[in-house]
């Protein structure tokens, strides 16, 4: 065997020890998802947090000329409403929700209301109205309540009214009063006189003895 036949084979061997087996150097192809295992979804539920309906309430106690405080909640943010006292309607004024669509109106409860039973309307324009719970309107101090109402006013000294000051009464059921005193020192100045008039028929009548 010559020289050259020896490097040829040499060289092939070492070529073959360099190949790679067929198909190594090509990418596994990718495994098709199997129908039968279905599709899986994940899905979270969480507790959903629902607003609280409308609602006016008016802060007690209300008094005819006195202060009225209106608050309502849960209306539609940055939206103006009408607010009136019933049951004679009287409008109280207009407010203006803010963004929880909530409002407090401070006014005063107009002197022509009478007292008794009364309730306040919100007015929602192209809605349902909000009607807040029946409250007493008391009269003003000094006025007659409507019956059915819980008056407050009262004496404190037992009923009497009025700053006049009374006679003090004395243990035999009598009062000290000027015309008494009066009328003691008239009967007090007669006494006196008719002892005058018997000492001097006495004396008289020792004298013509």
């Amino acid at each position: 065997m010559t020289t050259t036949t020896r490097r040829l084979l040499a060289a092939l061997a070492i070529a073959g020890s360099l190949a790679l087996p067929a198909g190594a150097a090509s990418a596994a192809p990718a495994e098709a998802p199997d129908p039968s295992d279905g599709v899986r979804v994940s899905v979270e539920i969480g507790e959903r947090e629902t607003s609280a309906p409308p609602a006016v309430v008016v802060v007690g106690p209300v008094v005819v000329g006195g202060e009225l405080v209106v608050r309502g909640s849960g209306l539609a943010p940055r939206t103006s409403y009408a607010v009136w006292l019933e049951s004679d309607p009287v409008l109280l004024g207009t407010v203006t929700t803010d963004a929880a669509g909530a409002f407090e109106l401070v006014t005063t409860v107009p002197l022509a209301t009478v007292p008794g039973e009364h309730h306040v309307r919100v007015v929602v324009p192209g809605g349902t109205d909000v009607v807040s719970a029946p409250f007493l309107v008391l009269a003003a101090p000094g006025e007659p309540q409507e019956p059915g109402t819980d008056p407050t006013a009262g004496t404190s000294d037992g009923g009497a009214t009025g700053g006049g000051t009374t006679a003090s009464p004395r243990p035999g059921g009598l009062a000290t009063t000027g015309t008494g005193l009066v009328a003691a020192a008239v009967l007090a100045g007669l006494a006196v006189a008719a002892g005058a008039v018997l000492r001097r028929r006495a004396g008289r009548a020792g004298a013509a003895s």
